[in-house]
């Protein structure tokens, strides 16, 4: 209950066609929504993964299909564009980076490094790579 396994399929495809770990994903799901599909952050983050609109029509123009950013609240697309910006992200940062630009912004993490900072400016950032970097263990244990 605590880990769910929903949108198993979903996140599978996902994962084949971009190559990330499936438990990364996972760990992302469940730290950015609960796996609420419904779920919107006061910012403008909708949906499973949270994705900024903006954020999703680039990934979205970028991956050769603009069509499923207006799709956010549908897992399927929501699940897939995530996947596809984690994949983005991974191939640029290290794993921790990574998280930390999709929390704060691929911005705030260069501003951060450009200034030698050896730890994430926001104390959320922190914890949010603290958080899924767990999660993400739990669910390799479980799986």
């Amino acid at each position: 209950v605590a880990y769910p396994n929903k949108y198993s399929n979903e996140i599978c495809s996902a994962c084949r066609e971009f190559e990330v770990d499936e438990n990364l994903v996972r760990a992302v799901i469940r730290t950015e929504s609960k796996y609420r599909p419904d779920a919107q952050s006061r910012a403008g983050a909708v949906g499973l993964m949270q994705l900024m609109p903006s954020t999703a029509v680039w990934i979205a123009e970028k991956i050769g299909s603009p069509q499923s950013a207006v799709r956010l609240t549908e897992p399927s697309e929501n699940i897939r564009l995530g996947t596809a910006y984690l994949k983005y992200l991974t191939e640029k940062y290290s794993l921790a980076d990574a998280l930390a630009a999709y929390n704060a912004g691929e911005g705030n993490l260069l501003r951060w490094r450009s200034e030698g900072r050896e730890e994430y400016g926001f104390k959320e950032t922190r914890e949010y790579v603290k958080k899924v970097l767990r999660s993400k263990k739990v669910y390799e244990k479980f799986r």
